[in-house]
């Protein structure tokens, strides 16, 4: 008998070394270790943007020479604040521009408001006649305010200079506030009085403006 347990032992380890842990079906392959999951790779996003300041100088009519300090808080929009200088005295000016498309030449819808103190009576009747025109009073200045539309486009050659045309129209509301000289000397009666004249005027408006970014 131990003989024989001597004998079995050698084929007993042999056997068990050969015999899996775990029962498995023939033809299917011993698993394997699961691959580890790919590294997650972080893509660039855009860069965000950033507002942009400049200035912005334009020759147009009936504007004249104007000049602005610009802010562009998104690439679609863009705000401007100054004043334009003309023949016919200063104006305050405000605008809006909006650009739906990003690219080398690109379309601008532009809208304006200025408001003109003291604007020359006679040089401006002198424009609304088409000839010199004298007012026939003392009345020598009128406040004014002008609202506008422009359609236009703009070509950036490169980044800091961006170069702008635009047609469009514009509204004048003409307050004259001295109504009653003209009264008075057409009847040649001092105790007339009159509240003041209040005019509006449609004109066609033509602006060209090279704009300067700082950044």
């Amino acid at each position: 008998m131990p003989v024989l347990l001597t004998l079995l032992t050698p084929s007993l380890g042999a056997w068990a070394q050969q015999t899996p842990d775990a029962p498995r079906e023939a033809g299917v392959p011993a698993p394997t270790s699961a691959p580890a999951p790919p590294t997650a790779v972080a893509l660039d996003d855009a860069s965000p943007w950033s507002p942009r300041v400049g200035l912005r100088l334009a020759l147009g009519a009936p504007d004249g020479v104007a000049l602005a300090a610009l802010l562009q808080p998104r690439p679609w929009l863009r705000v401007q604040l100054g004043g334009a200088r003309n023949s016919l005295g200063t104006t305050l000016q405000a605008g809006v521009e909006l650009l739906p498309l990003q690219l080398v030449v690109s379309p601008v819808v532009g809208l304006g408001y200025g408001h003109a103190f003291a604007l020359d009576y006679p040089g401006l009747l002198s424009r609304l006649h088409g000839m010199p025109t004298t007012p026939g009073t003392a009345l020598r200045g009128v406040a004014a305010d002008q609202l506008s539309a422009t359609v236009g486009l703009e070509f950036s050659p490169w980044r800091p200079v961006t170069i702008s045309g635009g047609l469009g129209v514009g509204y004048w509301f003409i307050r004259v506030t001295d109504t009653p000289a003209f009264i008075r000397e057409a009847g040649e009666d001092p105790t007339i009085t009159s509240t003041p004249l209040r005019l509006g005027l449609s004109t066609p408006v033509a602006r060209l403006a090279v704009l300067l970014y700082f950044n």
